[in-house]
């Protein structure tokens, strides 16, 4: 064998090397596409309203309140408990069961009032229970097809059981029914 059959082995047995394991620069750039995709990622605070399970985006929720008197305001919709106030700040609160138009189920009183922000404008949400904060996949919210699809940004499929997102700004707005 001649030094440039050598030679030429060698660059071979490099390519092959090359090829093998480690990734070309267009590989590597692909990969990182797949998995930027792959890794998106939606953070949630899920609750439940009877048996069901509902979100919001965490960007959206700013606390969670134990139950307290709530001061009513005449000539408000009736999914308008009335108002909190919330270090000096006044919140109104919204009963979401009565909002979205979902039955009593046994549990009538609010087990939490989760506080929401959207702009400026802060409100509470009446929930039986908070689930916790979770984080699902981007892939997993579809956009909504049922009732109440008003209300929602669109339904997470990430378990066993849907988890209906819903659309803060929708829930505060007067004109939306």
């Amino acid at each position: 064998m001649t030094r440039k059959d050598a030679n030429s082995a060698h660059n071979e047995a490099e390519e092959t090397h090359q090829d093998t394991v480690a990734p070309t620069e267009d590989n590597y750039e692909e990969s990182l596409e797949q998995n930027s995709l792959e890794g998106e990622k939606l953070q949630i605070v899920s609750f439940h309203l009877n048996s069901q399970e509902y979100a919001f985006e965490v960007t959206d929720a700013v606390e969670v309140l134990r139950p307290r008197t709530v001061t009513e305001v005449p000539r408000t919709p009736e999914f308008i408990k009335g108002i909190l106030s919330v270090r000096g700040e006044m919140v109104p609160v919204i009963d979401l069961k009565k909002r979205l138009g979902i039955r009593l189920d046994g549990f009538n009183g609010a087990g939490r009032i989760l506080i929401a922000a959207m702009d400026d404008l802060k409100a509470g949400f009446t929930v039986d229970r908070l689930a916790g904060v979770k984080e699902v996949p981007m892939q997993s919210v579809v956009p909504s097809t049922g009732p109440n699809q008003g209300f929602l940004k669109g339904v997470i499929h990430a378990g066993d059981d849907p988890i209906l997102l819903l659309e803060i700004s929708l829930l505060v707005d007067m004109s939306v029914r």
